[in-house]
């Protein structure tokens, strides 16, 4: 959508986004089978850029044209595809990695899955409501997970690692979920 793309550009000119991969990426990231990865609202590209330095292949997929220009062309195995993600189609059986962080389409749940290759990973990081948190404010529920949602979400994997709980956030203190899990 226009005003998705309008809305996200401006955060990305105003706003110092991280830079630092997340630690579940970091920790699980060399699981997986192959060296074919996708990340899932690629924002500012740390993790596309992260995973290329590890030897993955990347496609980086974000609407916002002003993140992805952060990171275009900074490293030749990140293929950057500006798209709106509620219009985006993950080919299926095509990537041994699927990172999604900080980004929640239900929309998009079944084709993760198809969109993993046989013994592929999953790692997926997001908010969760939590009445008083900092991510309640500021967030329309729609786009924050509803206690143990993620789990049950991907239970057609095998989930080798989940947690659910607070932290401290640039924003202050959120509720996160995080999963691990397996393509079988």
């Amino acid at each position: 959508m226009k005003s998705d793309r309008l809305k996200w550009n401006e955060r990305y000119r105003r706003q110092e986004h991280p830079g630092a991969p997340a630690a579940v990426v970091r920790e699980f990231a060399r699981l997986a089978p192959g060296r074919r990865a996708l990340d899932i609202a690629a924002g500012n590209g740390r993790h596309a850029l992260y995973l290329a330095g590890q030897g993955f292949r990347v496609d980086a997929v974000d609407i916002a044209d002003a993140g992805l220009s952060l990171f275009a062309g900074r490293h030749p195995a990140v293929r950057i595809i500006c798209a709106d993600l509620e219009l985006f189609d993950i080919p299926a059986a095509r990537y041994d990695l699927i990172v999604d962080v900080l980004y929640l389409n239900r929309r998009l749940f079944p084709q993760i899955c198809e969109g993993l290759a046989p013994g592929g990973i999953l790692i997926f990081e997001t908010l969760v409501a939590a009445p008083g948190s900092a991510a309640e404010e500021g967030h329309c529920r729609d786009y924050l997970l509803r206690e143990n949602e993620l789990l049950h979400a991907f239970l057609s994997l095998n989930v080798i690692y989940y947690r659910e709980g607070g932290e401290t956030g640039r924003e202050g203190e959120r509720v996160m979920a995080a999963l691990v899990a397996v393509k079988k």
